[in-house]
Order: C-alpha cells, then structure tokens, then sequence
C-alpha cells in the first residue's frame, strides 16, 4: 500500500490496468491510499568505506576554486598563463551522514588504463569542476564502475601518466602534480586491487602530461616529453623495465613536447605518438612511431589537425588506434574520430560521439572489449563524468545502470549469495507492475535474469532465512489482486514454494529474520477487497519451508507498512508505527514494540515521546551492524506528510540523527543492510530512480 505522494490518474483512462488514489482527510492532511481494482473503477560515516564515494583534497583559497596554475594553462593555446598563488590542501573528512554512490566524479587530466592482470579498466585520481585534486581509484569493468578502497595509494594529482606493464604484470603509475603545483617523481605499481610505491635507482624526474605506453616488441614501459612545475617542456625517452627506469634518448627523436597522445599499435607493432605542445606551446601535428629503442618520424598522407590533450587507444577488436578529440587553435575543442592502421590516418564518420572535449582519458581495449573514453573537459569549462565504448566506428553511451524509478519495491540483504536484492514494485513511470530482479554488490546495480520468478507485484514482504540460507519473498499486490504466495531466492534463482498453510493475502506486511528464534517473521499488512482498507494483527512464522501461525498473548495492534527489523544490539526483533486499520480512519500511531521467544512486549511506555520518531507508515528500519544501531528513515505521517529523518535505536532508545546530507522525504522505498560494505544501502524510488548509503 503506497502512502508517498504521486499525480493522480483519472478513471477515464482506459489504458491504466490499475485503479489507485482515494484522499481520506485525517487531520490537516489527505493520505493516499492505493488500491488494486480494474481499470473503471474508482480511481484517483563513521570512518567506513563507502562504496561509490570519493577521496578528494579541497584546494582551500580565499575566493575561487579554480583549477591549479598548470590546468589552467592547458586550457590555453599559450600553455603559459603564470601561476596562481600557491593553496595548501585540507582533506575532507567523512562525517556520518548519507551517500551517494555514483560514477567517477565529472574530472579531466586524470589516469586510465586496461589493467591485463585484473581484467578491467583503472582510473585514478585528476581534478574535478571545483578544483579539487583527487586520489580515488576506480575500476570499470561490464559497464559498471566501481570504486576501490585499496590501503595504500599515490597522493592526490592530476596529469600522471600510467599504463599496464605486461612483462612485470602490473599497472605503472609515474609523476604528475600535487597541490601547489608541485612535480612528482614517484613510481608505483598496482597489482591484485593494491598500490605498491617502488623505489627505482634513477627515474624521469618530477614531470607530469609526459606519453607512457607500454612496447609488447621491446618488452618495457617507454615514457616520453612531459611539464615541470616551472613549465618546462622536457624531450627525454625512457625505458621502464623490471623495476628500473633507464634513458635512453638517442637521435632522431621529437622535439620536446607536452599533453601528447600515445598508444601502442599492436597490429603494426610499435608505439605510436601524435601531436602535443612543443617548448614554445605551439600545438603540434606530427606522427612518431618508437620500436627497437628508435623513433622513426612518419608521413601519412592525411591525418588529425594539430592539438594536445587528445587521447589514443589501441583498438584490438578492430585491430587500429583510436584517436578522438583535443584542444586545437584559439578557443576550440574537437569531438573528431581518427583510426590509424598501417601507417596511414583515416577520419570516420560516426552517427553519435562524445561531446567536445580534452583532457580526458581512453583505455586499451581487448578482443573482448571496447575502447573506454571517461570524463575530460570542454574549453568552456564544462567537466564531464560520461562513459563511452568505440567498436567498429560506432560510439557507444554507457548509461548508469540501476533500477528504473518504482514505489515498494522489496528489497533486502541475501546473505547467501553476498548482495543486496530487490525485487519488483510498481512503476512511477510506466505505471505498470514489475517483477525485474536486481543486485546490488560494490556500489553498483547490475540486473539479474532468472528464468523464473514471481509475477509482477509491489508491496511484497521479504527477508534472508539465515537458518535456511535463502531469501523468502510473501505476497503483494497488483492490479487486480491481493497475493499470497511464497518464494525463495538463492544463487540466481526464484523458487515457488507449495505449502499446506499459508497466510491470508496481503500488501505490505513487516518481515524480519528473528536471529534470537531462528525463523522469518511476518506482522500485519493490508487487504481487500478493492482498496487496501484492512489492516491485519496476525503473526506468523516461516522456517524450513513451512508457514505457521503464532498466537501471542498480546499484540501489535492491527496495522500495515510498520518497520520490522532484528535488533543485534538488544537481541530481539523491533517492530515501530504503521498504520491502523483503514476503514475506522485509523492513522500512524508512533508506538515501539519487541518481539522475543514468541512474544510481543510494548515499549512504548519506557520511552521518551519527545524523544522518539513521529508515526510513520512505510518507513524503512534496519540493523546497521557497522554503527551498532537500528537505522530509520523516512515514512508517511498523517499530520506531517511524507519525512526524511532519520533515527537511531539502540540500548531500547530512539535518538534523532542529524546527518550533514540526506536522501530527499520518501516512503515505500527499499533499504538493507550491505554486509559487504558495511553501509546502510537506500534506493530512492522516485523518479529519478536514486541509491544512498548510509
């Protein structure tokens, strides 16, 4: 039973399967209720990890956080437009309080690469809009990314260069600036999720934009040119190989240059480099190739304009090098598509592209990949924090993947299989039922396709069995009825139980794992017929596959959408508010309840009313393990309407909590707990769809 606020549908429409929205004035409000009848009928932190977040250092100057002296002189045709005033940074420290786990922030001038040993792309640190320099480290891999929280790592800085070293099986990472302006010369490696920093005899020196890819014929690392803090342009070649960094400039050579694309072509077997600012910030046009320790300056008989700030990458699908955009004269930025195979450029035409931009990053790809462009920046200042794939001249949006906007999808922790799992709810957009199923697992949704599961429904109990080791899913509803089935969730796959008993059909009834007692508890919920007007005041028991009534001697009152979670703290499972029973224009009562050895005890009088949560239907209460607390949020009051607070319960007390961001007020939402991140996981139903930790 939804209680949230949403337009209404007149009955005239005859497209709409479900009927919905009837006002009952309690007090100074009107509360929606739905009800499932045919079209004609009436209508109307703590110091956790948190997944999806970032390590940022605030550039802290008085006025502007502008980008730092040396990003703004990328984004000039002169390279040279003199330094800012020195900032120093202050970390950003996480507070408790709500997330969003979201893609890489909008950056440019980060690093990115395939890394062969772990099977998907890295991306590590830059500058974002505000001006900010990053440390945070990401991987992308099957259309998500997801952000890695390894112990150690480089420094925050923009402009490094990296690239995946295949004769010592790791990510190279080398140079760029910190704040302030200042070079670095460090070298590290990534292997296996971790940062390790090397410590070479001799290294290129404190320079950041240099070209690095890695040679398969030479079996090193080669680094080329790059910018010192003073703005120097350098024209330097080094080799990188088992661990140690050796020059090895010789002639022919470029002329020294700066923001330079560079790839290795696989299919013609050298590296290949393009373009750049030479001493004097002219922007460059030339091809290099480098093999057997030599550069050999080619000649196409076509080829990309003169520009930096494009980046290339090695299609091994198609089997050419992919260059795409950059800076170029004046004020102008390029969103062009350029391949290079057998020594020769070729301009493709391609129906959608990325937008304009330079200073972003493109990563090999495999047989089995694309090409991946993230992020960069507009001359106009616009930062981008989009994802595309290029194969066969196509460019390819990669969308954020995540369920569509719904209202009472069930949604919990599946232990078993280590994600959260949502199942279901009606659709805010299409206005349609669903019974998609979804995992959330590393700050990322990715959908999951069983070949079967239960009929499309919203407002379906769920909970983990932990003695049975399976998710079970009861009830719902949908257009035209009330539901009472029963289903098991585990490995992928939904399964019908058949029981000889089972519970009255029901909308949202409170289910719980009650660990103290070993089964799944169920409380309440709505029924018709017609409009979700009754309430029940039934409890229930599920173990072993098997439905069993319990009859304690005192009970909850009868009610619907009431939050239901085992407390690990006290021991026993927690049952706040609902709403009453429909008909007799009941309303949102804020009582607390426990629930022990088959017994219901109300603790509402050893409360503090001031102290305690306003009466909520359709709020969200579950067990934060990490913080030791039960975690509340949101709701429908009769008075107040739809809240976002938030509240603790622990030691059999309600405290208000005063997170610093919060999701906006919502209810019949979906929230559990996700062991694996230790956070509190939130999916904002309405449109647009959106995901907080807590």
């Amino acid at each position: 039973m939804w209680m949230g606020t949403r337009p209404t549908q007149g009955a005239s429409d005859p497209t709409r399967v479900t009927a919905w929205i009837v006002a009952i004035a309690i007090g100074i409000t009107a509360i929606e209720l739905i009800s499932f009848v045919p079209a004609g009928a009436i209508a109307g932190t703590s110091g956790r990890a948190v997944p999806g977040g970032g390590s940022t250092v605030s550039l802290s100057s008085a006025g502007s956080l502008a980008s730092s002296e040396l990003q703004a002189a990328t984004n000039s045709l002169a390279h040279g437009a003199g330094p800012a005033a020195s900032v120093s940074p202050s970390i950003l420290a996480p507070t408790p309080s709500w997330y969003r786990p979201l893609p890489p922030s909008a950056r440019d001038i980060t690093s990115m690469t395939y890394d062969a040993r772990d099977h998907y792309v890295l991306l590590f640190g830059g500058q974002d809009r505000a001006g900010h320099i990053l440390a945070d480290t990401w991987e992308f891999t099957g259309s998500v990314w997801t952000q890695l929280h390894p112990t150690s790592s480089p420094g925050v800085r923009y402009g490094a260069s990296m690239a995946f070293d295949s004769a010592d099986n790791y990510v190279l990472l080398y140079g760029g600036f910190t704040t302030g302006s200042v070079g670095l010369k460090d070298t590290w490696k990534f292997a296996g999720g971790t940062w390790t920093k090397l410590t070479p005899t001799l290294n290129p020196g404190p320079l950041g934009y240099a070209s690095m890819t890695y040679d398969a014929k030479g079996a090193h690392i080669v680094f080329f040119g790059g910018l010192d803090h003073a703005f120097g342009i350098h024209g330097a070649t080094w080799e990188f190989k088992t661990g140690q960094w050796t020059n090895v400039t010789g002639t022919p050579s470029p002329t020294a240059r700066a923001f330079a694309s560079f790839a290795y072509d696989a299919k013609d077997g050298y590296a290949l480099l393009f373009g750049g600012a030479n001493a004097t910030f002219v922007l460059l046009g030339d091809t290099w190739n480098f093999s057997a320790g030599k550069w050999t300056k080619l000649t196409p008989t076509a080829s990309p304009s003169n520009r930096d700030d494009a980046a290339m990458a090695f299609s091994a699908k198609d089997g050419v090098v992919v260059l795409f955009g950059g800076y170029t004269s004046g004020t102008h930025d390029n969103s062009d598509t350029w391949t290079f195979a057998a020594g020769a450029w070729t301009k493709k035409v391609t129906l959608t592209h990325p937008s304009t931009r330079g200073e972003f990053v493109m990563a090999d790809g495999t047989t089995t990949t694309n090409v991946v462009l993230f992020g960069g920046a507009a001359y106009s200042g616009t930062f981008y924090n989009d994802t595309w794939t290029f194969h066969g001249a196509v460019w390819t949006h990669v969308p954020l993947r995540a369920p569509s906007a719904r209202s009472e999808p069930a949604m919990t922790y599946d232990e078993a299989d280590g994600y959260v799992l949502l199942f279901g709810g009606e659709s805010l957009t299409a206005f349609a039922f669903l019974n998609d199923t979804w995992k959330f697992v590393n700050g990322a949704w990715s959908p999951l396709h069983p070949s079967t599961a239960p009929s499309p429904r919203a407002s379906a109990g769920i909970a983990f069995d932990q003695a049975d080791g399976y998710v079970v899913l009861f009830g719902g509803a949908n257009s035209t009825s009330f539901l009472n089935d029963t289903w098991t969730f585990s490995g992928g796959s939904w399964t019908h139980v058949i029981t000889s008993l089972l519970p009255a059909p029901r909308a949202s009834p409170s289910m719980s794992y009650d660990f103290a007692d070993d089964y799944v508890l169920m409380f309440g919920g709505c029924y018709g017929p017609g409009y979700c007007f009754n309430a029940y005041s039934d409890t229930w028991m599920f173990s072993a596959g098997v439905w069993t009534e319990l009859f304690p001697s005192t009970s909850p009152s009868a009610r619907t959408g009431a939050a239901l979670s085992y407390d690990s703290g006290d021991g026993y499972v927690v049952l706040f508010s609902g709403f009453s029973d429909l008909l007799g224009l009941g309303y949102t009562f804020p009582d607390t309840w426990s629930y022990s050895a088959g017994t219901w005890t109300n603790l509402t009088s050893t409360l503090t009313i001031a102290a305690s949560p306003p009466g909520v239907n359709l709020g969200a209460l579950v067990d934060d393990t990490y913080d030791g607390y039960l975690v509340l949020f949101g709701g429908n009051n009769a008075s107040s309407g739809v809240l976002s607070e938030t509240w603790s319960f622990a030691n059999g007390a309600w405290a208000q909590l005063t997170p610093k961001t919060t999701p906006p007020a919502e209810a019949g939402f979906g929230m559990a707990y996700d062991v694996a991140d230790n956070a509190v996981v939130l999916f904002d139903a309405e449109s647009p769809a959106d995901t907080w930790f807590y």
